[in-house]
């Protein structure tokens, strides 16, 4: 999706903040500012994880954002390999009154081949030497679910699964 400004052209972010990704995640991502709230950072990575075939920066980011105790968990390999092998489609927010200030519960939905994938979570985020990192989530499993041809597209074009390029 995108958005004309003042005659460019911009994408809109893909979070679903309702701002274009060049003014939303991609000065995070880019190391131009730091993300100020979890939510923030949250949707920074997800939208690293969309934005990774335009720039292999997104790999970097997304380890980088890992709180030093659970950075050593990951690498650049797994991150790039699961990024590639998945196509995001949408992120919603969760609104958890129960939750600190330092969760967030979301659902990530993603396409394996023809399958709709959602990956709900709700992820923990401390402070390191200032700056927001995630450090854990707990999983809830869903199964996943076989689009067919003819569906629409769950990316939100409208398109039919067949036509859509996601």
């Amino acid at each position: 999706m995108s958005i004309q400004l003042a005659g460019v052209l911009s994408s809109l972010c893909y979070c679903g903040s309702g701002k274009t990704f060049a003014t939303c995640c991609e000065p995070l991502i880019c190391g131009q500012t730091f993300a100020q709230n979890p939510q923030q950072l949250m949707r920074s990575r997800y939208s690293a994880y969309c934005h990774h075939d335009k720039n292999p920066q997104c790999y970097h980011y997304i380890l980088q954002t890992y709180h030093s105790k659970a950075r050593s968990e990951h690498n650049l390999a797994d991150i790039a390999s699961f990024a590639q092998a998945v196509h995001f489609v949408g992120l919603k927010i969760i609104d958890d009154t129960r939750l600190s200030a330092s969760q967030v519960h979301f659902i990530a939905s993603y396409l394996v081949g023809d399958k709709l994938e959602l990956l709900d979570e709700v992820s923990d985020f401390e402070l390191e030497q200032g700056h927001w990192m995630y450090s854990s989530g707990v999983l809830t499993e869903h199964p996943a679910t076989r689009i067919s041809r003819n569906d629409t597209c769950p990316c939100g074009s409208g398109l039919k699964f067949k036509k859509c390029q996601h």
